[in-house]
């Protein structure tokens, strides 16, 4: 059986990608009815469209398990009096991901082409190979992605094919100049040859970064987030920090507003709150008796056991003391 379209026109789910489609989605995009539904049918209905466009490389128990109830901000001045926006800052854990930094460096024009960028060993984080797209950045990680490749998913034009067409419009020129050209002396035609030959690159690599075109309808999505420093000459970026949120800003892009966000982060907050009390009582469940491996971990034995009262608090508590004083015999 066919599965759904990753980028449909009829669900009109919102991507990080510079598919043409995608952007006539967000052009057409409008934001669901607040007064539509019931209270859970609105924070699902939030957590599809956010999820969707921040994290559709995961599924929905990896978002699950790691998310993180906790936002990241700064406080306003005294001057500044526009609120901090917090709960857009739901997703900025997946902000630190690896194939997520690689997209929003521009190496990649999706979140899917960069993870498959690092599946591949395309990608180099402080100088050693990374096949794992699940990992999250340090501040000053220093990630490296290998530059043909970065021509191949940038590029409108594949450098093989700049290649062939550059070595096809350069041969009959070059036969018109040597024929016209005087002979050289082999002195000069050996100090050239030491010369190119220092300043060779990969053939590939040159005729690429000469013939380079940009994907068209990617002027959209051509910005960096502050928390990037990327160098297009070595195809490399350093992960500077955390995004946090401002006084009326915000460093995670979301096409999305603050009151979308809010209602997705109360439904993840609240499976999370589900999942939680859920191991409490299946480890309430696991009493030591019926347990017969000494390696197991039980927990704390709070858990499974009921609180004990002390033997020599027993007697007090079934007999208290009288603390009124006794009147006194004549």
């Amino acid at each position: 059986m066919r599965g759904k379209p990753f980028i449909s026109l009829k669900r009109m789910l919102l991507r990080p990608s510079w598919n043409k489609i995608n952007l006539y989605n967000i052009a057409r995009k409008q934001l669901p009815s607040p007064s539509n539904g019931t209270l859970f049918q609105k924070k699902w209905t939030a957590k599809r469209e956010t999820r969707a466009y921040h994290g559709p490389q995961l599924r929905e128990y990896q978002l699950k398990n790691s998310f993180q109830p906790k936002v990241h901000g700064v406080t306003s001045s005294h001057e500044n009096k526009n609120p901090i926006p917090f709960m857009s800052q739901m997703y900025a854990f997946i902000e630190s991901r690896l194939d997520m930094s690689i997209h929003r460096a521009m190496f990649a024009s999706s979140a899917l082409q960069a993870r498959q960028l690092v599946v591949h060993g395309k990608v180099y984080v402080n100088g050693l190979p990374e096949k794992r797209s699940y990992r999250a950045l340090k501040p000053g990680d220093l990630v490296t992605v290998d530059p043909i490749s970065v021509l191949h998913c940038v590029s409108a034009l594949n450098p093989k094919n700049s290649q062939q067409a550059s070595s096809g419009t350069n041969t009959s020129g070059e036969q018109n100049e040597d024929s016209n050209k005087p002979q050289a002396n082999p002195s000069n035609e050996e100090s050239q040859k030491t010369s190119l030959s220092k300043s060779t690159l990969d053939p590939k690599l040159e005729n690429g970064v000469h013939h380079f075109y940009p994907k068209p309808y990617m002027a959209l999505m051509a910005f960096i987030p502050s928390y990037l420093e990327v160098c297009f000459q070595t195809c490399s970026f350093v992960y500077v920090r955390d995004p946090v949120a401002r006084p009326g800003l915000t460093e995670v892009p979301s096409p999305f507003p603050e009151d979308i966000h809010a209602l997705a982060y109360s439904y993840y907050i609240r499976s999370r709150c589900m999942r939680q009390g859920a191991a409490r009582r299946q480890a309430k469940r696991l009493f030591p008796q019926r347990i017969r491996d000494p390696g197991f971990f039980r927990g704390p034995r709070d858990l499974y056991e009921p609180k004990r009262k002390s033997s020599n608090n027993s007697h007090s508590e079934r007999y208290p003391v009288r603390q009124t004083k006794l009147p006194k015999l004549v």
